[in-house]
């Protein structure tokens, strides 16, 4: 474990939250003012975040016996003298440097276990649920984090704390992952002061068992309030698991759900997710299947409702869709739900910039970057008034400066994301983009060290003025629609659904003039140009080449919603040379007996593919001196089961995806 202080400018994935307005009539006690004033005087000027530690590059696996396996570490946190501003959770997955990469999506609880050390308090309270990836086609070097605002726990993250990461599931230990986790604390004047925090709902609780209807597990809550309370904070961590009939509840069954405060609803949503737009791709599983509140790789971010304290007790109760399994039944929801009361907000007019999505240059939001047109920015009040206008100033360093006036209307604690008008500056290679957020309501804001933040980005590639296009489509090409627009937003080129022919490959040359384009295919049907699950729609590809049939850009195919590739035309481009020029597919993917593994090479190439279950090699196949070969995997001895196929060229591992062997489908 390790505490260290640095500054940091803090992003995160953002989670569009609803709210409820909330009207502030209380008075602060006479402790609470002092509580607040002893905060305050603690206060750093600028901003200063604190970074803990407690995971720090962990291999953790599975324990088969028992289905799921804790890996309990000790975290120093700030003092409980330190005032605590706001506070993200990082957590990173990596492929392990002494085993092979785990394969299945699993449900990973993240709970703070006990404070005040050893001997201190035992609390085991959900401050998060990790959705590990299908992780069987990632290399040795891949990486990806994910991160959630976990600010209610400011007055718990105090000194000695225990944070237990469970990784679930039936998985040998000769896989695993990597595991970091950390905290980034801002360090200053809360958003609102913390006073008092209870447990709501938390467990595993059956749902449409008939001998065990889930109404008679979510009770209703009365909960008392505290004094000095002006505001309570429901947070909801919320995910279905398991798979019955007939709906397939609930990991693939959509349900809602409704929050109800003193009998009245507060909240009501459907409890299911699109996967298919996941920033985590391409995956060795069903990552594109929609699923109950969660998607493959993903740290779920809660559900905060808030709501003002009218009364000196509430009543919270929640009420799921009515259903019945007839079969197979098995249907969890995995739900933890904990209520925060807080005093008023500190500020009346704050507002935080708490990312920028585009342009970046982090591999978490590779589905907006790198990007030529109108920058990306989230935003949240963090005041008591209502935010309705702000002044925001914006653009690439070294280049001129750009200003919008937004206008909307967002509440205490709401956040939304703004798209920033105009195109994107850029010099070639690496560049750095500034927002910076003022006059909130047209007021000075009164804690402006979160008003400004910055990103780095590289710029798009160049391309020649001459490109083809290559095509391949697949057996639904009814689904996929390619278009190139340029700088002005015009449609240049396009591919109409309609006229193409399924497993045709189509090549067009085109002419373009110097500036700025945007490329993209969209999947009608949120399946790309290829899924192993869904052999039958077979295999396409999309490339963008020079004359001499260098590859300059290769979409991929396995995109789900499809992708989008911007590019600047240059009258002497400087391409980039780290785009792989052969092309590799393995298809079909979901098998009764073989499968095909397509290899066309630059030049012949000496070569081994390997067949592994469970990360232990089954069968290697050699080969020398190949170039454009179609293999022929025969796997008609082997059982029923997952495998990874596996293709090396030179001793270096060029593809490695998961197969599914089904004798009867």
């Amino acid at each position: 474990m390790s505490y260290q202080k640095i500054y940091f400018c803090a992003l995160r994935i953002p989670t569009i939250s609803k709210y409820s307005q909330m009207k502030f009539n209380l008075r602060l006690s006479t402790v609470l003012v002092v509580l607040l004033m002893t905060g305050c005087q603690n206060a750093p000027s600028e901003k200063s975040i604190h970074t803990v530690t407690t995971h720090d590059h962990m291999t953790i696996v599975c324990n088969p016996n028992k289905g799921n396996n804790p890996f309990p570490a000790w975290g120093v946190f700030p003092s409980k003298e330190e005032s605590v501003r706001r506070i993200f959770m990082e957590v990173a997955l990596g492929h392990p440097d002494s085993i092979n990469i785990a394969h299945w999506d699993y449900l990973d609880p993240i709970r703070i276990k006990r404070v005040g050390g050893i001997k201190g308090d035992t609390l085991d309270l959900e401050i998060g649920k990790m959705l590990t990836p299908y992780g069987s086609n990632f290399k040795k070097d891949w990486r990806w984090h994910w991160r959630i605002d976990v600010t209610d726990f400011a007055n718990v993250l105090r000194d000695s704390v225990e944070i237990e990461y469970n990784h679930t599931g039936y998985e040998a230990t000769t896989v695993g992952w990597d595991l970091n986790v950390s905290f980034h604390m801002e360090l200053g004047d809360p958003v609102a002061q913390p006073i008092a925090y209870k447990k709501v709902y938390d467990g595993n609780f059956k749902y449409g068992d008939p001998e065990n209807p889930i109404e008679e597990s979510l009770t209703p809550q009365k909960i008392e309030m505290e004094e000095g309370s002006a505001f309570s904070r429901l947070r909801i961590l919320h995910t279905g698991h398991g798979y019955d009939r007939p709906k397939g509840c609930s990991e693939f069954c959509s349900r809602w759900r409704e929050v109800l405060l003193d009998g009245e609803s507060i909240d009501r949503r459907d409890m299911w997710k699109e996967c298919a737009d996941n920033n985590l791709y391409p995956q060795g599983g069903t990552w594109i299947f929609d699923r109950a509140y969660w998607c493959p790789g993903d740290l779920q971010a809660p559900d905060i409702i808030d709501f003002p304290v009218t009364d000196t007790s509430h009543t919270i109760d929640f009420e799921m869709e009515p259903y019945t399994a007839t079969e197979n039944i098995q249907a969890n929801e995995s739900i933890s739900a904990l209520l925060f009361q807080y005093g008023e907000p500190t500020k009346k007019f704050d507002v935080s910039l708490d990312q920028i999505l585009v342009p970046s240059s982090a591999p978490e939001l590779n589905r907006f970057n790198p990007s030529i047109a109108e920058p990306k920015i989230v935003i949240k009040n963090l005041g008591s008034e209502p935010l309705t206008s702000l002044t925001i100033v914006y653009g690439t360093q070294g280049f001129d400066e750009k200003t919008l006036e937004w206008t909307g209307n967002l509440d205490f604690y709401e956040e939304t994301l703004v798209t920033l008008p105009g195109s994107i500056d850029f010099n070639f290679g690496g560049n750095s983009f500034y927002a910076e957020l003022k006059k909130p309501n047209g007021q000075k804001d009164e804690w402006p060290s979160d008003n400004k933040n910055e990103s780095s980005f590289n710029s798009p590639k160049e391309m020649p003025k001459q490109v083809v296009v290559t095509y391949k489509s697949n057996n639904t090409p009814e689904e996929n629609m390619i278009r190139i627009l340029n700088g002005a937003n015009k449609v240049i080129y396009e591919i109409d659904p309609q006229t193409v022919q399924k497993d045709i490959l189509y090549k067009d040359t085109l002419d373009l003039t110097l500036g700025t384009y945007r490329m993209t295919l969209e999947d009608s049907t949120h399946n790309g140009l290829e899924f192993w699950f869904m052999p039958q729609q077979g295999f396409g590809y999309l490339q963008l080449s020079d004359t001499t049939g260098r590859v300059l850009h290769r979409f991929e195919s396995d995109c789900g919603i499809g992708e989008q590739f911007d590019f600047s035309v240059k009258e002497n481009p400087r391409l980039d040379d780290g785009v792989e020029q052969s092309l590799l597919k393995l298809h079909p993917r979901r098998i009764q007996d073989k499968t095909q593994l397509f290899v066309q090479l630059q030049q012949p190439t000496d070569g081994e593919i390997h067949i592994l279950k469970d990360g232990d090699v089954q069968k290697t196949i050699p080969f020398s001196q190949v170039k454009d070969t179609t293999f022929t995997i025969d796997m008609v001895d082997f059982e029923d089961g997952r495998y990874v196929i596996e293709l090396f060229l030179n001793n270096e591992s060029k593809l490695k995806q998961r197969i599914s062997k089904q004798t009867q489908q």
